[in-house]
């Protein structure tokens, strides 16, 4: 089976069309024109593992650098902040080393700078990244230049978060054009969020992926079927739809599917639709599950496994009294659940899985 430019079911990587989004583009596009501090300024990505969230990063780092801001994207670990203050200066210097800058390289070294974005060796070994951060600010301004820094698979309480956010905060109080947008688990960004040293990100503009509107999914699987010279039923494409459940990773997962058991045929079927469809929620599996479920305790998984009896929505009131525990004990699992990012409320009393198929997996359905 090969692959397709239609769909990309990778981590990581940014599909070639990003669908249902377009809300959150547009605020991302919008904040980045507003003052200096505005909460559509810094905007924080939340969802499970699978919602698009890196792709979101991707896509706003190109709508970005059309603002002309200097991007510099990075996954959360132990060297994030160097790697940020190098992005910047390799993704700028293009836009300071022009003729005029290299007649000024003197006075650019006595201002921090030896060439360039590259700082001189006093700058270098004195201070530390808040300092370094704001000089290049104030020397991309000169050439009507913003920084963006985008942060992927934020970790809580780490001293490099810390650092990075207060330095934003910081930035942002001397009227620097900075902009962040970072990208995390619910858990993790729920940490970040009750982390006392950061309690300014709750002013942030907060977007919690939801699933893609179905109707734009079923226009954009038959427009790619067409394109690639493949019919389709409207019963076969409305099976392909659902089963999505609008979870982005499955959208791509189903049509590269689809694709690459119709490969060499002009009709696609129902055989090749439901195929699609199992080989997509095995994948699901070792990509989505093992991680989403291998942090959790004992206790969560048996809230999970007693909820999974249903084939619905679950009450908490029969998840407590299949697992014979007292409601204070359920109700604790549940509020660690939701915060996990695993469930979800829908009504009063009333629960559902937010990861699809994961109440089918865990009854051993597949």
């Amino acid at each position: 089976m090969t692959n397709n430019d239609a769909f990309l079911p990778a981590f990581g990587n940014r599909p070639k069309h990003i669908i249902g989004r377009s809300g959150i583009t547009t605020a991302f596009s919008d904040g980045l024109s507003l003052p200096i501090g505005h909460h559509q300024r810094a905007t924080l990505l939340i969802g499970q593992r699978g919602t698009g969230k890196t792709a979101l990063l991707l896509e706003f780092a190109e709508i970005a650098e059309k603002h002309d801001y200097i991007a510099a994207r990075v996954t959360a670990n132990d060297d994030m902040l160097v790697e940020i203050i190098q992005t910047i200066q390799v993704n700028g210097v293009k836009f300071v080393n022009t003729p005029k800058t290299k007649v000024r390289s003197v006075s650019a070294g006595a201002l921090g700078f030896s060439f360039g974005l590259t700082f001189n060796d006093e700058v270098e070994q004195k201070y530390g990244f808040r300092v370094k951060l704001g000089m290049l600010c104030d020397e991309l301004v000169k050439h009507k230049k913003g920084i963006l820094i985008l942060v992927d698979e934020v970790q809580s309480n780490t001293p490099e978060m810390r650092s990075l956010a207060t330095t934003y905060q910081h930035l942002v109080g001397e009227n620097k054009n900075i902009a962040i947008a970072m990208a995390g688990l619910p858990s993790s960004m729920s940490a970040v969020l009750n982390d006392d040293v950061l309690t300014f990100l709750n002013r942030a503009y907060k977007v919690y992926l939801e699933p893609l509107p179905l109707n734009e999914i079923s226009i954009y699987y038959a427009a790619e079927f067409n394109r690639q010279g493949k019919s389709i039923s409207p019963e076969d494409l409305e099976t392909a739809v659902i089963a999505t459940k609008g979870y982005p990773y499955l959208f791509q997962l189903i049509g590269y599917y689809i694709l690459g058991f119709a490969k060499g045929a002009k009709v696609i079927t129902t055989d090749m639709v439901l195929q699609a469809i199992n080989c997509s929620k095995r994948e699901m599996v070792d990509s989505i599950f093992s991680a989403a479920l291998k942090p959790l305790s004992a206790g969560d998984l048996n809230f999970l496994h007693a909820m999974a009896m249903d084939h619905g929505d679950s009450t908490i009131k029969d998840i407590i009294s299949r697992m014979g525990v007292s409601t204070a004990y359920g109700q604790k699992y549940r509020t660690r659940l939701i915060e996990a990012g695993i469930i979800a409320p829908v009504r009063r009393g009333e629960l559902t899985f937010i990861l699809p198929f994961l109440g089918e997996f865990l009854r051993g359905e597949f």
